[in-house]
């Protein structure tokens, strides 16, 4: 891990565990250590270069940071937090354009145009393809429901959820070939759980 990467590790873990976002159920230290993850198994997975993983791995770090002072529209801040730490610490300003692209190819719906924005964008969406799925999901319904007032019955939540997961596909090799597969699985699980009980 370089010097860079340690630095915003702390950086952006003091500012997800002391903020707002230390209450949020979902947007949490914990989804963005879990995105942080899952960019570096996926930039093992495809091949890319040590420059390469050290900015996809800085801008999963500071691709949810923005939640700390905004919801929604939150990776526009999330750019000018990394804008700031990073120019303090004299990052190389090519390499500060790419964390900014990463950062912005996290908005939904994803729509990445090179190899690491699609890292990053299916490390983000890492969850859909977990055991605990199912878990995590309602953490964000729940996070919804207290900072955006939105209020969903059971079935509405599942439709909804059915509807991503059918629609969302993932960006990278690794994706295809491993994430997808387990993705596929939850989404039997959600399917199944709406089918009535008699």
């Amino acid at each position: 891990m370089s010097k860079i990467i340690k630095e915003s590790k702390l950086f952006c873990e003091g500012i997800l565990s002391t903020s707002i976002c230390s209450n949020y159920h979902f947007h949490n230290l914990m989804h963005s250590l879990e995105v942080y993850e899952g960019v570096r198994i996926i930039a093992e997975e495809e091949n890319i270069t040590n420059n390469e993983k050290e900015i996809v791995s800085i801008s999963a770090l500071f691709h949810d940071t923005g939640y700390s002072r905004i919801y929604k529209g939150h990776e526009e801040v999330s750019v000018e937090i990394a804008e700031e730490f990073l120019t303090l610490k004299n990052y190389n300003l090519d390499h500060l354009s790419s964390v900014y692209k990463c950062i912005y190819a996290t908005r939904m719906p994803q729509n990445p145009e090179n190899l690491l924005e699609k890292i990053i964008c299916d490390a983000d969406l890492i969850h859909l393809s977990a055991p605990n799925y199912l878990q995590r999901i309602s953490l964000l319904r729940k996070e919804w429901r207290y900072f955006l007032d939105m209020n969903f019955s059971d079935e509405e939540w599942q439709t909804l959820n059915i509807q991503f997961l059918t629609d969302h596909k993932y960006h990278t090799n690794y994706g295809r070939s491993v994430l997808e597969k387990t993705k596929s699985k939850n989404l039997v699980l959600l399917q199944q759980s709406l089918v009535p009980k008699n």
